[in-house]
């Protein structure tokens, strides 16, 4: 075994330190649309550009995850079996299944429940689809598509969104990996993704909600994650390549989520590659994690040992979150408590949906999914 399949044996601190923000860039986004945080003195005093770091980033954290997903069952597909091309169809889905389904099926019990119950904040008076047709696009993965038709379904349905997009190319994606012939052809089907994403943002429809939300609009970030991951085990990066790798990364990055004028003064908004970018930069950072120690040690000390178990945990406090936040905001309103408690209240509710998440990925996903297995 390769160096650097030995380390891709094991969890990646800085790695889980990444989904960390990544899901609590979605927490925080949920929470300022609901109270926005300018509300209060400290919110107002912040630059722009740090604003919507904080608190507009939930968008470009789910791209985050894409990369991340494509990158790290890529790097696992090939350990397990030694190639894409031999991977185990059988084996492959019911390991997504038994990953996915016990925190899937607990939240549509959940959401399911509020919105018959009427409990405020999960339904709506006129419900734009109903919980059959809803149950039904679940289940086939194209939630998406129906949010995309009728609008956004009450209560915590949207966050399923990004679960239709990944599952849908995770469907096809070993399929193709098992048959594409010569091997190199699954390389451009990739690629072909990466090049339609920007397309479908921009020029494909005028809905807003699809424009994000649609299949070709995403699964490019994926395929990038995908790409990397066979390039990085076919031509492992020296100490020297993958520290320029994460300096290039970190910048395109910051590029994309802090210089927001800059990118929409450079086009790249316009024709839909912020979102490639960004991209591109977070599968340069995952290249120099899994490549070089030193870039991922740093992220193994004890500090960062809440962050890591919250990286660990981030589809369960993805799924979770907004249980949590959606009262909880509603009660902040309904106390009518002052703006300037706006920073605690923040606090609070992350900590909450955070340990929500943990607990519900230690004490109910994981001992479940590993019965399915």
């Amino acid at each position: 075994m390769t160096a650097l399949a030995q380390r891709s044996s094991t969890r990646n601190a800085a790695i889980d330190l990444l989904r960390a923000w990544a899901v609590l860039a979605v927490v925080a986004l949920h929470l300022n649309i609901r109270v926005p945080f300018n509300g209060c003195a400290l919110g107002r005093s912040l630059p722009k550009p740090l604003y919507a770091f904080l608190f507009w980033s939930g968008y470009p954290a789910v791209i985050v995850f894409f990369v991340v997903s494509g990158f790290l069952i890529t790097n696992m597909t090939v350990e397990r079996w030694g190639a894409l091309e031999r991977c185990d169809l059988p084996r492959f889905y019911r390991l997504r299944f038994a990953r996915l389904f016990p925190a899937l099926a607990l939240f549509v019990v959940v959401q399911s429940g509020l919105q018959s119950a009427n409990v405020q904040g999960f339904f709506d008076l006129q419900p734009s689809a109903s919980l059959p047709r809803t149950w039904f696009a679940v289940a086939t993965f194209h939630l998406n598509c129906l949010e995309a038709r009728v609008g956004y379904l009450p209560g915590a349905w949207d966050v399923l969104w990004s679960l239709c997009v990944e599952e849908l190319f995770y469907l096809g994606f070993p399929l193709l990996a098992r048959w594409a012939k010569p091997p190199l052809l699954l390389s451009a089907v990739l690629l072909g993704f990466v090049i339609l994403g920007p397309f479908a943002r921009v020029s494909f429809s005028q809905n807003p909600i699809w424009m994000d939300h649609s299949y070709l609009s995403c699964m490019g970030e994926i395929a990038i994650g995908c790409l990397t991951a066979l390039l990085v085990w076919r031509y492992p990066l020296s100490s020297t390549a993958a520290s320029a790798s994460f300096i290039v990364g970190a910048g395109l990055v910051c590029l994309v989520l802090y210089f927001r004028r800059a990118i929409r003064a450079l086009g790249l908004y316009d024709l839909g590659l912020d979102v490639s970018v960004l991209a591109l930069g977070s599968a340069a950072l995952l290249a120099a994690f899994v490549s070089a120690p030193h870039w991922s040690r740093w992220a193994e000390s004890r500090a960062f040992a809440p962050l890591r178990a919250l990286g660990e945990s981030s589809y369960e406090v993805y799924l979770s979150h907004l249980f949590l936040v959606i009262p909880l905001t509603l009660l902040f309103k309904r106390l009518r408590c002052s703006l300037e408690f706006i920073p605690l209240f923040y606090a609070v509710c992350i900590v909450a949906t955070a340990l929500l998440g943990i607990l519900l990925s230690r004490l109910y996903s994981k001992p479940f999914s590993a019965r399915l297995r």
